[in-house]
């Protein structure tokens, strides 16, 4: 089935999510993923890269992504307004004396 009917921007998310999988995939073990969730190595190993791909493009419809657990997601217009704050505040800094306080 390799008719797709994504967006340009979901394949391009799904092409992504499908990677983020098998880097980490490949970096834990097919042995590891398997034993913990309690199947065999080879029910994993039969999953790639059909099952794998596929639920790639199911997150990407979602719009979702896989991102690493150590990394940290922000609201962009959240994050977006507050470095425009801080830029609208640095400006009126001239020295490192007006950061102290009575």
């Amino acid at each position: 089935m390799s008719t797709t009917k994504l967006s340009p921007e979901q394949d391009a998310r799904a092409r992504k999510n499908y990677q983020q999988l098998m880097q980490k995939l490949a970096s834990v073990g097919n042995l590891a993923v398997a034993e913990a969730i309690g199947v065999d190595e080879s029910t994993i190993s039969r999953m790639k890269p059909e099952k794998f791909q596929e639920l790639a493009r199911i997150l990407a419809v979602l719009d979702l992504k896989i991102v690493p657990n150590e990394m940290k997601c922000f609201d962009e217009k959240e994050i977006g307004a507050i470095l425009q704050l801080a830029r609208s505040r640095m400006v009126e800094i001239e020295s490192v004396d007006q950061l102290e306080w009575d």
